[in-house]
């Protein structure tokens, strides 16, 4: 299977898990959502176009998280609307957020259509905008663009993020030594609605959403057989969502 591979690399980024509103916890790598939205602002597309791209699932995709250095907190300070009790009127607010330090992570795109596929392949080369994940002043590098080809894999457990959709599954650590994060699950919106049938923008309507699972130093192995592959060079075991 025909896929492209690439890594990316941040500083301080964050990847807010919805229904935390007073804290803003992060999940340990980005969703599809955000992942699809970084390509489609390296490419200049449209919102519009990019709630088509999650819609037609032209592209699946999987995460491997290869190392967090570390992991703090800031404070975001943000503007909030006005009291109608002009004594106690309060302006602003402030959020404690999650930051994952020094993030690296390998991406595999398949992506269906030959012409789109083209042209995110040259725009992770030559990004036509400043690449970024989470918020907008949270950039990136992204490095070692490549074609390649994904084998079956025969061995069963894989190493990447994946969908929970009722298949239940065991972890395993790799090497004790080093640091460790268990699987644990969030639920991730995949498909919005973000147009009304005349083409006019509304707020943002979620119409699927999954529990990502995602984890560091372990490897997953499935109680019911799940297709997979394997990137024979990284020896990165993965499924594509």
């Amino acid at each position: 299977m025909r896929v492209i591979r690439f890594g990316i690399e941040g500083l301080m980024n964050s990847f807010r898990i919805p229904f935390f509103r007073t804290y803003h916890k992060s999940f340990l790598a980005p969703p599809k959502a955000t992942i699809i939205g970084m390509l489609c602002n390296i490419s200049l597309k449209s919102q519009k176009e990019f709630f088509e791209i999650l819609d037609s699932e032209m592209v699946e995709l999987s995460v491997v998280i290869n190392s967090i250095e570390g992991r703090g907190k800031d404070l975001w300070r943000y503007k909030t609307l006005k009291s109608p009790d002009k004594g106690k009127r309060k302006d602003f607010s402030v959020v404690r957020r999650d930051k994952l330090y020094i993030p690296n992570y390998t991406v595999y795109l398949k992506i269906d259509d030959e012409a789109l596929y083209q042209e995110i392949l040259q725009n992770l080369k030559e990004p036509k905008n400043i690449p970024s994940l989470g918020l907008d002043d949270e950039l990136i590098t992204i490095c070692d663009v490549e074609e390649i080809e994904l084998v079956d894999n025969k061995n069963g457990r894989i190493d990447s993020l994946f969908l929970d959709k009722g298949v239940g599954y065991k972890a395993f650590v790799k090497e004790i030594n080093r640091t460790i994060e268990l699987p644990m699950s969030n639920i991730t919106a995949t498909k919005f609605i973000g147009f009304d049938k005349k083409g006019k923008r509304i707020s943002r309507e979620v119409t699927e959403e999954f529990r990502q699972v995602e984890f560091v130093n372990c490897e997953i192995e499935f109680e019911n057989e799940v297709k997979s592959f394997v990137d024979s060079e990284f020896n990165h075991r993965l499924v594509l969502y």
